[in-house]
C-alpha cells in the first residue's frame, strides 16, 4: 500500500487451492444405500450437514440414513471448500405376505411406507394391483413383484404361481365295495378323501 510521498507497507497473501466441483452419481440415494463422491486435490476432509440423514466417510462414500436432504462438503487444509446437496429417499421394507398362489387365485403382498406402486415382471404369469398389492395367478411360473416408492427406491419378491388342476371328471357315484375312477390334470398330484 503506497502513499503519494512514496512510503508503503506490504503484506504477504496466501492463495489456497480451491477444490474442484464435487462429482459422482447419483446424488439421490435410498436409505441404507451408498454413493461415492469425489473432488480434487486429495487430502481434504469430507463432512455432512446432517448425519441423521446421511453420513460421509473419509473417502467420500455417502451412506443414506433417513429420508431427507443433507449437504456434503469437501474442505482443503487452507479452508477452501465445495458443497454438494444429496437427497436421501425412503427405502421400503421387505415385502411380506404369502408368495405362492394358484392360477386363478389371489394373494396379497405388503410393504411400507404406503403410497408406492406395485408391478409384475411378467404379467402373463401374474398381475398385481398397482395400489393394492393383490397378486393374481395367471399361468405357472415365478414372476418378480416390485414395490416402488415415489423417490425410486424399491424392493422385490419372487412369487411362485402354481398350476391349477382341471375339474375332476369321472363317475362320482359308486356302490359299497365297488370302484370308480376319477381324473384330473396335470398328472402327479395327490388324491385324498374327506370321508375315508
Amino acid at each position: 500500500y503506497t502513499l503519494a510521498g512514496g512510503c508503503f507497507v506490504t503484506r504477504q497473501v496466501t492463495v489456497n487451492a480451491q477444490p474442484t466441483a464435487i462429482s459422482g452419481t447419483p446424488t439421490s440415494i435410498c436409505a441404507g444405500f451408498t454413493t461415492t463422491l469425489n473432488s480434487t486435490p486429495s487430502g481434504g476432509t469430507w463432512s455432512s450437514s446432517s448425519t441423521a440423514i446421511g453420513t460421509v466417510s473419509t473417502s467420500g462414500v455417502v451412506t443414506g440414513i433417513a429420508a431427507g436432504n443433507t449437504t456434503i462438503s469437501y474442505t482443503l487444509t487452507g479452508g477452501c471448500f465445495v458443497t454438494q446437496p444429496v437427497t436421501v429417499n425412503a427405502q421400503p421394507i421387505a415385502i411380506t405376505g404369502t408368495a405362492s398362489v394358484c392360477v386363478g387365485a389371489t394373494t396379497t403382498l405388503n410393504s411400507t411406507p404406503s403410497g408406492g406402486s406395485w408391478s409384475s415382471s411378467n404379467t402373463s404369469q401374474a398381475t398385481v394391483g398397482a395400489s393394492t398389492g393383490v397378486v393374481t395367478g395367471v399361468a405357472a411360473g415365478t414372476p418378480t413383484i416390485t414395490y416402488t416408492l415415489a423417490g425410486g427406491c424399491f424392493v422385490t419378491r419372487q412369487v411362485t404361481v402354481n398350476a391349477q388342476p382341471t375339474s375332476i371328471t369321472g363317475t362320482a357315484s359308486v356302490c359299497t365295495g365297488l370302484t370308480t375312477t376319477l381324473n384330473s390334470t396335470p398328472s402327479g398330484g395327490t388324491w385324498t378323501s374327506s370321508g375315508s
